[in-house]
């Protein structure tokens, strides 16, 4: 009993000691090597973490950087379809839309002059006139490509789509007006009006018979010169919510993966500007109204928060 309770290391206890001597480890030579190969594990498994979490960052910032760039891709493309769509609308403008609208107008002021004249019993001779007949084609123009592209290749929202919506409608209408007069044309001269009508009936729409009046000449010149406009209005805009939507994408870019991204395609209307053959904003200011600007889609302050929450700071700060 007496060798029960002999002490370990200077230490008695009430119990036999759970703790070894430390002279104990010293009988496993195999103990250093425990510890090497744990360790060795540990960093071995660590490493393999660590390495697993850079692949999948790696491979993560690599599927963004394939994305930001096909989004930029896709968004360069539709720029360039809508500068596409806007010059073709801009030289039917230029070319023929601006004189034959002109040249119309020209000839129905022309005309009331001879009809006062008439009235007045100076008109002795017929009138005379030279009317614009030339046959316009209908407008081509990649309207399905650039509708796939706003509304299903990229990921921009608000006003782009509104815009594109707009001008398909426009070129629909414009092509329309266009179809319109052309049929009319075609009457004219193959001689195929209604009976008792003349050329002057249809161009001017007066009556060729009693209670019998064509006014669809008039109607489609209007019409072709409004729905030209609106078809160079609504692209210039879709050229510059896409450009707006590709800086975005940049900016993001820039800041997610730190190099250099790729660039947005520009345009210039200054020369077209300066022929004054632009439509003005002013005349789509009911349509311009619906969307705000960028500056007015800025998250508030902090400070205009704290006013709208809390209207004690607002008066604090007025005092």
């Amino acid at each position: 009993m007496a060798g029960l309770w002999e002490p370990v290391n200077g230490v008695y206890t009430a119990s036999a000691s759970w703790a070894p001597s430390i002279n104990f480890w010293d009988k496993f030579e195999w103990f250093p090597f425990i510890m090497t190969a744990t360790a060795a594990l540990i960093t071995a498994l660590v490493g393999a973490w660590l390495g697993a979490w850079a692949a999948q960052r790696i491979a993560g910032k690599n599927k963004l950087r394939d994305e930001l760039h096909k989004e930029l891709r896709s968004t360069n493309a539709g720029i360039m379809l809508a500068h596409t769509v806007a010059n073709v609308a801009y030289a039917l403008k230029k070319q023929h839309i601006k004189a034959l609208k002109e040249s119309y107008e020209n000839d129905c002021k022309a005309f009331e002059c001879y009809k006062q004249q008439v009235a007045a019993g100076n008109g002795r001779t017929a009138f005379q006139m030279a009317p614009n007949l030339d046959r316009l084609h209908e407008v081509t123009a990649p309207i399905s490509a650039l509708q796939d592209i706003v509304m299903g290749e990229i990921s921009t929202t608000g006003r782009a789509i509104a815009s594109v919506i707009a001008l398909a409608d426009a070129l629909q209408n414009l092509n329309d007006a266009l179809r319109g007069r052309n049929e009319i044309i075609l009457k004219i001269k193959e001689d195929r009006l209604p009976s008792g009508a003349e050329v002057q009936h249809f161009y001017f729409g007066i009556p060729y018979a009693k209670g019998k009046a064509n006014l669809e000449y008039g109607c489609y010149v209007q019409a072709l010169s409004l729905y030209t406009n609106d078809t160079i209005f609504f692209s210039m805009k879709l050229c510059d919510d896409l450009r707006e939507h590709g800086l975005h994408v940049v900016k993001k870019y820039k800041k997610e993966l730190q190099g250099k991204a790729p660039g947005v395609s520009d345009f210039n209307w200054s020369k077209a500007e300066q022929e004054g053959l632009l439509p003005k904003d002013e005349d789509y200011e009911s349509w311009l109204s619906g969307f705000q600007s960028s500056r007015e889609k800025e998250a508030p302050s902090k400070w205009q928060r704290l006013k709208k929450h809390f209207p004690f700071f607002h008066r604090q700060r007025s005092e």
